[in-house]
């Protein structure tokens, strides 16, 4: 599906039924992306494609009309994407593990008051008539009021980035109902009065992940809206929900992953295409200048450990995920570390090889018109969504002490 920069001997266990039509949405997502990211629109026409292929419903159970992808293959189609797109990738990539909770959620039922039928339907409406969501809040930290009104309640909440919100036809949004302070997990259509999404989303990178601001303001829902009634921020998580974080870690690790190779391959593709030796070089073709060769090595090698790092986190987290309403405390502690490690690591190499290319490729690479640029701009924009600071501190500590993280919005 997703083939690595150094070919892995190792057979894969299956081959996704979807795979080939995620390829072709890679292949055409790839025409025109340099025009498209200059010009930093939401990515309607992008969805498009991928709702043509059938690809919306891919974390959605089978049996509800989706494909069944597991978290692993979620993100690992993800990560095929960010070779070419990395905002398209983040916004979709959203999108996929937060259906793969609410399929969750339907099939599991986080605890027995929840109402897991609602879920089940919106689960399958995504998959059937392609449904994109997006989210204001982490299930953690919890993102805004709710109050019972006439006919249901008025769930109010205000977001600074919301990923994929202009695109979405339904917000994932967690809120507290006041009066038991339980946590309440609603679908709310964007279409909705009080339901309001900023155009204020101008970064240097992942300007098609299309993560502007958004405000609910007393928006109306009712019972059909309500996914799951989950723990407040004040308790610790049901098993199901805690698994939330670690999945959106993962993607993260498998985002700067895609894009450091999207970097490498379009740099290499230049340097077959276009590179000249250096004037003082000994080579008759760029291809043979051994500080290029060398360069390339380098790279190729940092980014391929963190890719494997990051798979190894991601076939943890699978595990988990198979029985999630089982996972204890440990198990969700330590395979939340192997996913530290890796995002870690990917977000080091990913930023040194996007930038690097700019050394390997020569200075008529940095023309506008090739675009190298966004590479670097998409990985550096998508490594301050939480600073790799906190991250070396978390596994620094799990190493030294064997401290596992407390549940959080970002751990």
């Amino acid at each position: 599906m997703s083939d690595d920069l150094v070919p892995r001997r190792a057979a894969r266990a299956r081959r996704a039924p979807w795979a080939d039509r995620l390829e072709e949405a890679a292949t055409q997502l790839a025409d025109g992306i340099v025009r498209r990211e200059r010009v930093g629109e939401a990515p309607h026409d992008a969805f498009a494609v991928l709702r043509r292929l059938g690809l919306i419903g891919l974390t959605v159970p089978a049996e509800l009309g989706g494909e069944g992808a597991t978290l692993a293959e979620t993100s690992e189609a993800a990560r095929r994407l960010a070779r070419v797109d990395g905002g398209l990738a983040h916004a979709v990539g959203y999108h996929w593990v937060w259906l793969w909770f609410v399929s969750a959620y339907g099939v599991h039922g986080s605890e027995p008051a929840a109402p897991t039928a609602p879920a089940r339907e919106l689960a399958r409406r995504t998959a059937v008539d392609g449904l994109v969501w997006a989210s204001i809040g982490s299930a953690f930290g919890g993102s805004g009021g709710t109050v019972r009104s006439a006919g249901g309640y008025a769930v109010s909440a205000r977001r600074g980035f919301a990923t994929g919100a202009p695109l979405a036809d339904l917000l994932f949004t967690q809120s507290v109902l006041d009066e038991d302070g339980r946590m309440r997990v609603w679908a709310i259509p964007t279409d909705r009065e009080g339901v309001t999404v900023s155009g204020d989303w101008d970064p240097v990178g992942q300007r098609l992940s299309a993560s502007p601001g958004v405000v609910l303001d007393d928006v109306r829902a009712t019972d059909d809206d309500l996914v799951a009634i989950v723990s407040p921020p004040s308790e610790h998580p049901l098993p199901l929900q805690s698994l939330m974080i670690p999945a959106f870690q993962s993607l993260f690790g498998w985002l700067a992953v895609g894009i450091a190779e999207g970097a490498l391959l379009e740099a290499r593709d230049y340097v077959r295409g276009h590179g000249r030796p250096w004037v003082h070089s000994a080579a008759d073709t760029a291809t043979e200048d051994v500080h290029v060769v060398a360069g390339f090595g380098r790279q190729v090698a940092a980014v391929s450990a963190a890719a494997a790092l990051v798979r190894e986190g991601a076939a943890e987290l699978d595990a988990l995920a198979a029985a999630p309403t089982s996972v204890t405390p440990a198990q969700r502690g330590e395979v939340a570390e192997v996913i530290a490690a890796g995002k870690i690591a990917a977000h080091h190499a990913g930023l040194d090889a996007a930038s690097a290319v700019f050394d390997l490729t020569g200075a008529r690479s940095a023309s506008a018109s090739f675009g190298l640029d966004r590479h670097w701009r998409n990985l550096r924009t998508l490594t301050l969504h939480d600073p790799v600071a906190y991250k070396h501190e978390e596994l620094g500590r799990y190493f030294l002490s064997g401290d596992l993280p407390i549940p959080s919005v970002y751990r």
